[in-house]
């Protein structure tokens, strides 16, 4: 069916295909999940139709897509629609914003009430992908710092399972830009320790100090750990741990950025950055805080690379053309990092 409404001559019915009392939904829902180019009206009605302004007062409580269930279903689709058209918060933004509020009080008050099975925690990665209300990130921070399993299973301690996906909801909710410093104190004690380690340096202090905490747990853990043979520098003694020593730990990643940002003498730095890069366990937030010129030149991390540029510089051609004039600029040994040259070349795009 797609094949048919993507053809140049059912395009111009769109928008009368949308409100067809047969197929408006099946219609609604294939340009919305499939299409790319869709002008600002014919976007505006797809959301009109799949998003109405009287949805809430329509739905019915006791329905089967209320509650935690209902909220992901919810969730996910705004977050499918607002990944594949941007402009929909700008043309649908209230409407939208509503149902993510209703989907979120949906979420929270059965949580409270009933308690939270451990497949459903990634409800809260799908409202860290689409919330921009700190009131509503707070709710849902409380919600999960309290949050139990069903009622049924409360004679036991929580799986470790149960936690694990708690972890990663927390670290969903806490990378969401507009969580405040309030949803962040309550989220802390239950991040990873990679996420953790983002937050060591946070203007809160309570925020501040709950994150120090997990790192240094993090660091307690590895020094308690046999240690696998190191990557030395001979000019200080400090050690990157191999991978194979990474591999015993709890969050390999964590470990890598307790080493960061890069400090002492400029051969110290160029050692540390060295043995970081070499290590399977280097992400995106590693590689923007080395030596550009290094990172440019390690093979090992050329597609993580190009997708981070790719995400940061986008379809801006100055802002490429500008990355590009640093680069050429760069001497293997410039400790300028990766972030940036980023950060310059991007920093007279509006």
């Amino acid at each position: 069916m797609w094949a048919l409404l993507e053809a140049a001559p059912a395009r111009p019915l769109w928008p009368e295909l949308v409100h067809d009392a047969d197929s408006g939904r099946l219609i609604t829902n294939l340009l919305l999940n499939r299409a790319d180019d869709l002008d600002d009206q014919v976007l505006l009605t797809c959301l009109e139709s799949a998003f109405p302004e009287d949805a809430a007062e329509d739905a019915d409580q006791d329905d089967l897509f209320s509650g935690v269930f209902g909220a992901t279903l919810t969730l996910s689709r705004v977050a499918g629609v607002i990944e594949r058209h941007p402009r929909a918060f700008l043309l649908h933004g209230p409407t939208l914003r509503h149902a993510i509020a209703t989907a979120t009080g949906e979420l929270t008050r059965e949580i409270r009430e009933e308690g939270l099975y451990e497949s459903s925690w990634d409800v809260f990665e799908a409202l860290a992908a689409v919330c921009t209300s700190p009131t509503l990130l707070a709710d849902a921070a409380q919600c999960l710092s309290q949050a139990v399993p069903p009622t049924w299973q409360q004679r036991q301690p929580p799986t470790p399972k149960w936690n694990a996906a708690r972890s990663q909801a927390a670290d969903a909710l806490a990378r969401n830009p507009f969580c405040p410093a309030e949803a962040l104190a309550l989220l802390t004690p239950f991040l990873t320790d990679a996420t953790a380690a983002h937050f060591v340096e946070h203007p809160d202090e309570q925020v501040r100090e709950a994150a120090k905490s997990i790192v240094d747990q993090a660091m307690e853990r590895i020094r308690q750990t046999e240690p696998a043979p190191q990557q030395r520098d001979p000019l200080t003694g400090l050690t990157v741990p191999a991978d194979d020593s990474l591999a015993q730990q709890d969050d390999p990643a964590a470990v890598l950025s307790s080493l960061l940002p890069l400090k002492g003498p400029a051969a110290r730095r160029r050692e540390t950055a060295k043995a970081i890069l070499d290590s399977r366990y280097a992400d995106a937030s590693h590689l923007r805080q080395l030596p550009a010129a290094l990172v440019l030149a390690h093979t090992g991390h050329a597609s993580a690379v190009a997708a981070l540029l790719v995400e940061e510089l986008g379809d801006d051609t100055q802002a490429w053309d500008r990355f590009r004039s640093s680069v050429l600029r760069l001497t293997p040994s410039a400790p300028k990092t990766l972030e940036k040259l980023i950060h310059e070349a991007t920093a007279d795009t509006p």
